[in-house]
C-alpha cells in the first residue's frame, strides 16, 4: 500500500509539473536577450566579448561567459527554448542529487525533489525572469543549481578517503569559484555561509574545518573579483538613487516581511512543513542549530532585497527575490528538521505519520499549488489560448521587422499572464526597441 501511494503521489507531481515544461516552447526572447544576442554575434574574439562585459558593465564573470554563448547567436528560436527546457529539467535532478545525501530511499528523495521544484516554480514572484528568460537563467537560476552541485560534492568528500576525497574537494573548490561569479547576491551570501560553517560547525573534524576555512578564503577572493570589477563602477553611474543606506535598510526590511508572509502564509506551505517535521527521523542526521538556520533564512531574504535597493535605489523586477526564494525553501526545510530533532516533534506529532493522513495532506497540497500562484496563471492562459496567440504575435512582428527595418517595432498584441515580458514601446530611443532592431538587422529570421 505504501509503495502504491508513493507512486500515486509521484505521478500526481509529474502531471502538475508538466505544464511548466510545455510552456518552455512558448517562451520567446525579450529585452536583454536581444541586446546580448546582438553583442554575442559581433565579429570579435570571445575574450574581447567577455572583457567588454566585465570591464564596462558588471563583474559577473561566470554569467558574462554564458551571455556571450547566447542561444540567439545562431538565429534559431528552438535553441533558445531548448536551453530554457534543459535548465528547468535540471532543477529536480540536481535537487535529487543533493537530497540523496540525506534520504536513503530513492523514491522518497525523487518525490521530495519534485515537491520542492513545484513549490519553487509556483510561488516565484516573477517566474518569467526566473526560469523562462535566458538572461535570468544565466545570472540566477543556474547559480542555484551549481551551488547545490558544489555543496553535494563537498559533503561527499567529507565521507570519502584517499584520491576520491582529493578529487571531490578539488572539483567542489573549482565550482565554488564558478558559482560566486554568477551574481552579486551569491557573491555576498556564499562567502558568509562558508565563514559561518568554519566558525560554528563544531561537528566537523579538524581536517574538515580546515577545508571550510580554505573554501571561505577562496569564496572571499572570488567575491572581490565580482564587486571590485571595473564594470560595476561603470554600471553604478546609471542609477542616481544608489547608495542610500537608510532607504535600503527600511525598504529591504519591509520586503523581507512581505515575501516571507506571502510564502509562509499559504496552505501548501503549512501542510508540507508538517510532513517534513513528522518525518524528520527518516533523514540522516546532519543537524545544524535551528537558531543559526532561522538567522540565515532571514539574512538571505533580506540580502536579496537590500543589494538591489542599495545599488540601484529600487528592487526592480524581483529577479533577486526569485534567486533567494530557492535558498529560502531549502533553509526552511533544514530549519524544520533541526527543530523537530531538537524538540522531538516527530514523536509528539506521530499521529500525522498515518499513511492516509499523509496522503490527504500531500494531495491537498498539490491541488492547491496547481490552482494558485503561477499554476493558476498557466491554467488561465491555456484556457484563453494566450500562449498560441503570443507565439503568433511574436512571429508576425518578427516578419514585419525584417521586411521593413526602418519602421517602428510594434508592441505584441497578446502577452500571457504567466509571462512578464518587457516589451518595446514603439519608440526608437527606448533601449528595448534599439536592441531588438540591432539584433534583427544582424541576423536572419528566427526559425
Amino acid at each position: 500500500m505504501k509503495l502504491q501511494l508513493n507512486y500515486f503521489i509521484l505521478s500526481l507531481l509529474v502531471v502538475a509539473l508538466l505544464p511548466y515544461f510545455i510552456i518552455c516552447f512558448y517562451a520567446f526572447p525579450f529585452a536583454d536577450d536581444f541586446c546580448f544576442g546582438w553583442t554575442a554575434s559581433e565579429n570579435i574574439s570571445f575574450a574581447q566579448k567577455f572583457l567588454n562585459q566585465y570591464l564596462y558593465w558588471n563583474g559577473r564573470y561566470t554569467a558574462d561567459v554564458l551571455v556571450n554563448l547566447h542561444p540567439l547567436i545562431n538565429g534559431k528560436i528552438v535553441w533558445y527554448q531548448s536551453a530554457i527546457f534543459v535548465s528547468l529539467l535540471a532543477t529536480p535532478f540536481v535537487l535529487w542529487l543533493c537530497i540523496r545525501q540525506f534520504i536513503g530511499d530513492s523514491l522518497i528523495s525523487i518525490i521530495a525533489s519534485l515537491f520542492i521544484t513545484l513549490f519553487y516554480l509556483n510561488y516565484q514572484p516573477n517566474i518569467t525572469e526566473g526560469v523562462y528568460w535566458f538572461i535570468g537563467i544565466s545570472n540566477y537560476h543556474l547559480c542555484n543549481l551549481f551551488v547545490l552541485i558544489q555543496l553535494t560534492l563537498l559533503l561527499k568528500s567529507f565521507s570519502a578517503s584517499g584520491r576520491g576525497k582529493i578529487f571531490l574537494q578539488a572539483a567542489s573548490l573549482l565550482l565554488l569559484v564558478v558559482v560566486v561569479g554568477f551574481n552579486e547576491i551569491g557573491a555576498m551570501l556564499i562567502p558568509c555561509f562558508y565563514l559561518c560553517g568554519a566558525v560554528f560547525n563544531r561537528q566537523s573534524s579538524m581536517v574538515n574545518r580546515q577545508v571550510l576555512v580554505v573554501f571561505t578564503f577562496v569564496a572571499i577572493i572570488s567575491s572581490a573579483f565580482v564587486f571590485f570589477s571595473p564594470g560595476n563602477f561603470v554600471r553604478a553611474h546609471e542609477f542616481e538613487n544608489r547608495f542610500d543606506l537608510l532607504h535600503s535598510l527600511l525598504y529591504s526590511s519591509a520586503q523581507t516581511i512581505r515575501f516571507l508572509g506571502q510564502w509562509m502564509l499559504n496552505v501548501p506551505f503549512v501542510l508540507l512543513s508538517l510532513i517534513v517535521i513528522v518525518n524528520a527521523d527518516k533523514v540522516k542526521s546532519r543537524t545544524i542549530d535551528y537558531r543559526l538556520l532561522i538567522t540565515a533564512l532571514l539574512f538571505v531574504v533580506f540580502v536579496g532585497s537590500f543589494l538591489p535597493y542599495f545599488a540601484t535605489g529600487v528592487l526592480g523586477q524581483h529577479r533577486t527575490i526569485n534567486f533567494v526564494f530557492f535558498s529560502f525553501i531549502l533553509l526552511w526545510i533544514l530549519f524544520l528538521l533541526s527543530v523537530s530533532e531538537r524538540f522531538l516533534l516527530h514523536e509528539k506529532m506521530n499521529v500525522l505519520k498515518n499513511e492516509t493522513v499523509t496522503a490527504i495532506l500531500l494531495l491537498v497540497s498539490v491541488l492547491v499549488i496547481v490552482h494558485s500562484g503561477n499554476g493558476y496563471k498557466i491554467i488561465s492562459d491555456y484556457h484563453q489560448d494566450n500562449f498560441r496567440k503570443y507565439e503568433t504575435s511574436f512571429l508576425q512582428r518578427q516578419t514585419e521587422v525584417l521586411r521593413n527595418p526602418g519602421a517602428p517595432i510594434r508592441k505584441l498584441s497578446v502577452i500571457p499572464n504567466t509571462f512578464q515580458v518587457v516589451d518595446v514601446r514603439e519608440d526608437s530611443t527606448w533601449w528595448v526597441d534599439k536592441c531588438m532592431k540591432k539584433y534583427y538587422l544582424s541576423k536572419v529570421a528566427l526559425k
